[in-house]
């Protein structure tokens, strides 16, 4: 630790010790009412207030450890823990995984969460009320309460923080704008799939003027192999290993290269070990780079990284195939080196070569200038989400009937991240019913 972060540290440290101090006098004043009790919000509040920029600052753990949420993470509305994919500098060391919040430390161990796998990938239990840790809370997880920080503060006005519930207003203003004009929702779908779809081709565009725009595509691939927690070791292995220098040679050496360089490669592979240790590529990432927390065993980045080589072996077809022909054509040929890995199964699921489909190709077709526009009503659809049902259900009142095409599914989620899960909005606030 560095000495301002050392400094850091201590002054937290101290100022929770004084915070602790001060808690019997200040107890005596709110017995006395010469001081307001501080307000205790509901679990849906705390986590409007943890979204909202207006959380306390200066946070610290009780054992003076500086905390800094440098994003919050995504508002989760499913099972799970209420905040997905946060970055936080916990004692100067970057930490990204989920957020779990609630009043008081001990229903942690109410809810049971310890047992349920969906929550193996917190990195922090954000608490209203300070106590003694969860007895049953993984000891790599600490525990952050937040009261104490906002009476320095001052009061929080947690009525005005916008929450997903404070919307529901029966026909939503967007629907009845909707409904009063045949047409509209349709053309707002596609229009909205269209911008998210050309907001997504624009990083390929950007590689095309930099003359590079093949390796974005394949550190896109890659990263798209890496799923949700595992995104970043995929993208910088591809990036350690340019595909220029693996461009004219055999699959199963570049699946060797690959594995070798990203640590995955296990000693007992000696075919495999050899084939990359022949090549002169050092090892870059390390095992404790890759998170197999809660990973289900086709999941694995081995047997993704496979997937890839596969794809990688047939792309130029692949790249030439219609939209609807593709997702089939990007299974298939994830099963190329199953046989002399002993692998069995597809190494790419039907839903996930739909969104690599939709995510990937498409723009990267888009800005080579190889797919037009009007084909992207062609584009097939993934399997229905959350964020799809959510936004589905907001413009027409029902969850029958949701699109299927994948242009319009596109159109759903961008409406969904614009106005829906925004937190700045709520159905009285929102300009898409004016749109």
């Amino acid at each position: 630790m560095n000495s301002q972060a050392s400094e850091t540290n201590q002054q937290g440290g101290h100022l929770t010790t004084l915070v602790e101090r001060a808690e019997p006098y200040a107890a005596l004043l709110r017995r006395a009412h010469l001081l307001a009790e501080p307000e205790a919000p509901t679990e849906l509040r705390l986590q409007a207030l943890w979204q909202s920029p207006t959380r306390p600052k200066d946070l610290a753990l009780l054992d003076g450890t500086p905390v800094e949420v440098l994003d919050p993470g995504h508002w989760n509305r499913t099972a799970g823990p209420d905040f997905r994919d946060a970055l936080l500098s916990i004692g100067g060391a970057l930490r990204r995984g989920d957020v779990e919040l609630h009043l008081r430390p001990a229903d942690w161990d109410a809810h049971g969460h310890t047992k349920d796998p969906a929550y193996a990938g917190v990195i922090l239990h954000v608490t209203w009320a300070p106590g003694p840790p969860a007895k049953t809370l993984p000891p790599a997880v600490p525990t952050l309460a937040l009261a104490p920080f906002a009476e320095r503060q001052g009061p929080i006005d947690f009525a005005s923080l916008p929450t997903p519930r404070d919307d529901a207003a029966d026909p939503r203003p967007c629907r009845l704008r909707l409904e009063g004009e045949p047409g509209a929702l349709d053309r707002l779908l596609v229009s909205a799939g269209a911008y998210r779809l050309l907001i997504k081709s624009r990083a390929f565009a950007e590689a095309l003027r930099d003359g590079s725009p093949f390796q974005a595509f394949y550190e896109a691939l890659l990263a798209a192999m890496g799923y949700r927690r595992n995104v970043a070791p995929f993208r910088r292995l591809a990036q350690e290993i340019p595909f220029a220098r693996l461009q004219q040679l055999p699959s199963l050496r570049r699946f060797a290269i690959l594995a070798g360089v990203s640590g995955l490669l296990k000693e007992e592979r000696r075919d495999l070990w050899d084939l990359w240790w022949d090549s002169g590529f050092p090892p870059s990432l390390r095992p404790y780079e890759w998170d197999f927390r809660a990973l289900r065993p086709q999941n694995h980045p081995f047997r993704r990284l496979a997937g890839a080589v596969g794809v990688l072996h047939r792309i130029d077809r692949l790249l030439d195939l219609s939209l609807g022909n593709l997702p089939e054509a990007l299974v298939e040929a994830s099963t190329l080196l199953c046989e002399p890995l002993a692998l069995k199964g597809a190494l790419i699921g039907a839903n996930r070569a739909h969104a690599i489909v939709t995510n990937l190709f498409v723009p990267y077709r888009l800005a080579l200038g190889s797919l037009t526009a009007a084909s992207l009503d062609a584009l097939p659809g993934e399997d229905v989400s959350q964020p799809m049902r959510e936004a589905w259900h907001r413009l027409t009142g029902t969850l029958r009937d949701l699109p299927k095409g994948g242009l319009r599914q596109q159109g759903l989620l961008q409406i969904h991240a614009d106005f829906c899960a925004n937190p700045a909005l709520s159905c009285q606030t929102c300009p898409l019913a004016d749109a």
